[in-house]
């Protein structure tokens, strides 16, 4: 039975032992990762769209 052993530590553990983000913590912590995200997707488009146009330029219109 040592899966349900590990399954009772596990509970103790997030019980006793995790410190949870208090609600500010976690808005603020969304919204830094919403903006990387944005940021993320828009050079990736950018890099994207680049090489796009050189590909273009270099071997002609696909």
């Amino acid at each position: 039975m040592k899966v349900v052993q590990y399954v009772k530590d596990s509970f103790v553990e997030f019980k006793e032992h995790v410190t949870w983000p208090t609600f500010a913590d976690l808005q603020k912590d969304t919204i830094i990762v919403a903006i990387a995200t944005v940021l993320l997707a828009i050079f990736l488009y950018a890099v994207d769209t680049i090489f796009t146009q050189v590909l273009n330029f270099v071997y002609g219109a696909f």
